[in-house]
């Protein structure tokens, strides 16, 4: 029985001895130097798109249209037409302004002027002239029952059709007698509808707006180049350049601010629609001399950012403080003297002061 307990008491020790040799052995790792390098910094952002240049027509003639020679998408030319307004009602007063004047001209031509009266109204030639005057701007006004485009652009949108009856708050239907003259030309100042009729865009001012938050915008300098990816599309990315930076911050939904950057992108404009989301990458330039490591190097505990260096064929913890960093690298501002190995791989078995053996080849 002695012996027995003696053989166990031996093959305990001897396990006991194994595990402690297996659970003490060095860990293969890999490992990279820490280097000192120049790196481009950058910031991601995301955003929207729009276009700058953006008309809304509104009809300056009361009337029918006629006729829409433009649906949405369509490219025009400045001076194309796009909607024709049938202003019979302004035609008809028109000529019943023209009708009084040539008749008060015949009546100033038979030398009657200063003494007759017509429609008990005494006549004068400042009143001739101020007829002449309101019948000119009518005429003018008459012209833009054509809606012509103001630029080269594509229709973003068309908010009418033939048929439709515009009124744009002008009525002359009982302002044509001699007793009111004074009041025909002030009704004639080309005033418009509230509502737009035709809204063309310019596709060469699409702009991309991204927002930048408080902690990085004093970094965004006008310049400075823009890496854009269209979501919707597959061809990307797109370059750009930071035209203008607000200085007036806009409220997020989660209660920050953010400061809105305008990049133009005048080469995507036949390519999308307004609204459509965005990412960016800002560039800030290149960080000279930095101190830099693999972003898969580091650790986080509590808050605290570590990596483990070698150290007398062991793993030591080291906590660091990191600057800028880049895809796949980050800077290290303090924490790090420029000469160590740091290990990369792997970090889920190793702790602080475990030994360790680094893979032939890998440093």
């Amino acid at each position: 029985m002695k012996k027995l307990l003696i053989a166990a008491v031996l093959i305990a020790a001897a396990i006991g001895i194994l595990i402690y040799g297996i659970r003490t052995s060095p860990v293969p790792v890999e490992v990279v130097a820490v280097k000192r390098k120049d790196i481009p910094i950058s910031i991601n952002v995301s955003g929207s798109l729009s276009f700058s240049k953006k008309i809304d027509i509104y009809p300056k003639v009361s009337g029918t249209v006629s006729e829409v020679r433009v649906k949405v998408g369509d490219k025009v030319k400045k001076g194309d037409t796009l909607v024709i307004i049938d202003a019979q009602e302004l035609k008809q007063q028109m000529e019943q302004i023209r009708n009084i004047i040539d008749l008060l001209k015949i009546t100033s031509a038979m030398g009657s002027l200063n003494m007759n009266y017509i429609q008990n109204i005494p006549i004068s030639p400042d009143q001739i002239k101020t007829l002449e005057t309101t019948y000119n701007t009518l005429n003018k006004l008459y012209q833009e029952r054509i809606i012509k485009s103001p630029i080269d652009g594509i229709v973003a949108k068309v908010n009418t059709m033939p048929g439709v009856h515009l009124q744009t708050g002008q009525d002359i239907s009982s302002q044509t007698s001699l007793g009111n003259l004074s009041n025909i030309l002030s009704l004639f100042n080309l005033s418009t509808s509230n509502s737009s009729i035709i809204t063309i865009i310019d596709p060469k001012s699409l702009v991309a707006t991204v927002k930048v938050d408080e902690s990085n915008i004093l970094k965004i300098k006008e310049g400075q180049e823009v890496e854009v990816n269209v979501d919707a599309l597959e061809e990307n990315p797109w370059e750009g350049k930071v035209s203008s930076i607000s200085m007036i911050p806009t409220l997020n939904k989660d209660g920050t601010y953010a400061y809105d950057v305008i990049v133009p992108l005048p080469q995507l404009g036949n390519k999308v629609v307004e609204g459509m989301s965005i990412s960016a990458t800002i560039s800030l330039g290149t960080k000279r001399n930095a101190l830099t490591i693999p972003l898969n190097a580091i650790t986080f505990k509590e808050g605290r950012t570590y990596v483990y260096i070698i150290k007398d064929g062991k793993a030591e913890e080291k906590e660091i403080t990191l600057g800028d960093m880049t895809f796949n690298e980050v800077e290290v501002k303090n924490g790090l003297q420029g000469k160590e190995l740091v290990i990369i791989s792997p970090l889920e078995k190793i702790k602080n002061h475990s030994k360790i053996k680094i893979i032939e080849g890998k440093s």
